[in-house]
């Protein structure tokens, strides 16, 4: 069996204010990297035996402050970066609705049908960041303990693919900043069992905005 630490990457300052940034490389704002250092303390004690992570720096630098001083090698994969919002790049929900009235709001209702105008479907993603986390998985036939950094809504298409459920129920998982989830992974055959272990685990957030 695998163990997958699937983490999403810290804020940043489109996250703060709601613009979708997609495939753009945003970089983690101040918040962001005290959030990446807070969800490397919560998982300092777990032996990681390999890491993989979007290339994009909000989710590489995520993946580096959790690596802290584990002498591992980070491996970056183009296929896990953010969903291609192409039109929507660079824009606030209210200029989306604007623009495209009733699309972003059926994105969210029915991610398995709507293509993002000159963007990427979900289905889209789920297939290119499948395929990365597969082909990784498949460079080593033993148990292991593997962290995985990328994106809110490519961790939601890769959850969807584990558990063997739509893709139209993506937006049924919430993914906050450095959110942790944990699977145990069996394989992808018929008779294999994945099981999510924990979802969006942001306490660790919490303890840094100082809740209990």
């Amino acid at each position: 069996m695998k163990t997958l630490y699937i983490v999403r990457h810290g804020e940043t300052e489109w996250n703060k204010i709601g613009r979708y940034q997609g495939i753009t490389n945003v970089p983690l704002n101040e918040n962001g990297i005290a959030q990446a250092k807070a969800c490397g303390n919560a998982l300092k004690d777990i032996h990681f035996d390999r890491i993989l992570s979007s290339d994009l720096s909000r989710a590489l630098v995520t993946a580096e402050t959790i690596r802290g001083n584990r002498q591992l090698e980070i491996k970056t994969d183009e296929r896990l970066r953010e969903i291609n919002f192409g039109d929507w790049e660079k824009l606030l929900f209210t200029e989306i609705e604007e623009r495209w009235p009733g699309l972003i709001n059926q994105m969210y209702r029915r991610p398995d049908i709507v293509k993002v105008p000159n963007g990427e479907s979900f289905q889209e993603v789920q297939d290119r960041a499948w395929s990365a986390v597969s082909d990784f998985l498949n460079e080593n036939n033993e148990d292991e303990t593997i962290l995985i950094t990328c994106h809110g809504g490519t961790i939601r298409t890769i959850l969807c693919k584990l558990l063997d459920i739509s893709i139209s129920h993506c937006w049924n998982f919430s993914q906050g900043n450095t959110a942790i989830n944990r699977v145990f992974y069996n394989g992808m055959g018929e008779s294999d069992h994945n099981i999510l272990n924990l979802l969006n685990d942001t306490a660790h957030v919490d303890n840094l905005r100082g809740h209990v």
